[in-house]
């Protein structure tokens, strides 16, 4: 499957796709364990799979022709650290589950095959991206043929990123033509961190999560309470120190620990001597 992507990259070279920043709170609000308690590792692969339909649809790769390959839900699972026939996520990825409940998702038969950009027209300066579908091509078409004898099955769905085509909560465009409060994960990331043995979809979220509050600042760094990021991601302190430190091995992150100085207020937290996250990236 590690083809199926690395033919994006080749093919279009500096391949990105943008996820509002509010995403992280949005998933760790909606998806909880039976304790009512945010059930961080199905966030995290919530996370992942919004990020990896969103390059499949951004660039019309659910099919590649060149591998005559398809990409499935049980592809994505398998991909994702679970069993093809894990049913405990299934909730979150299926028709009306929770990622098409939240609007962030659509599951949709008419899949996308290929895209043109029109220079002459644009959305915010941005030139306008046209998506093909399966059902717009001729079925005399040489391409329809081949398409329909890669993708076996015949009540084969994929999911639309409406974050990224359409808009989600109040924003008017998705996140091809709208960048304002989103993060960027480009593709040479997603491959670096997907098919690394020693990284897990937690270890993506915190990647991706450092570099939407960091980058852009000076260094890359930003302050922040260690109360605050395990309340926006819904992820235990120790869970979180944990998952830290794979990615400062990796040198990803790093970060300068301050001392922790506090005092409760009521309900509320003052005085604190928030550490300092250098968000450091991918090298190529």
């Amino acid at each position: 499957m590690r083809k199926h992507f690395e033919n994006i990259e080749h093919l279009y070279g500096d391949a990105n796709v943008r996820l509002p920043n509010s995403i992280f709170k949005d998933l760790s609000e909606a998806i909880k364990s039976k304790n009512n308690k945010t059930n961080v590792q199905q966030v995290a692969f919530a996370y992942t799979y919004l990020v990896t339909v969103a390059f499949l649809y951004k660039y019309t790769h659910f099919v590649d022709t060149q591998n005559k390959t398809y990409i499935q839900n049980a592809d994505i699972k398998e991909l994702l650290g679970y069993s093809r026939t894990t049913k405990s996520i299934d909730k979150i990825i299926k028709k009306n589950g929770v990622l098409d409940e939240l609007g962030l998702t659509s599951t949709i038969r008419d899949y996308p095959v290929s895209f043109e950009t029109r220079p002459n027209e644009k959305v915010n300066d941005i030139n306008l991206r046209e998506f093909v579908a399966i059902s717009d091509i001729d079925t005399n078409d040489s391409n329809y043929s081949m398409i329909k004898s890669i993708v076996k099955n015949k009540n084969y769905e994929v999911k639309e990123p409406l974050f990224l085509t359409t808009g989600y909560k109040d924003r008017e465009y998705g996140t091809i033509y709208s960048m304002e409060r989103t993060h960027r994960i480009d593709i040479k990331e997603y491959i670096a961190l997907v098919f690394d043995k020693g990284i897990n979809n937690i270890d993506f979220l915190m990647y991706a999560y450092f570099k939407s509050k960091c980058k852009g600042y000076k260094d890359n760094m930003k302050s922040m309470a260690v109360y605050k990021i395990i309340m926006e991601i819904g992820i235990d302190r120790s869970t979180f120190y944990s998952h830290l430190r794979v990615l400062k091995e990796k040198g990803y992150i790093r970060v300068n620990h301050m001392e922790w100085k506090w005092r409760v207020k009521g309900e509320t937290y003052d005085d604190i001597e928030s550490n300092q996250y250098f968000w450091k990236g991918i090298r190529a």
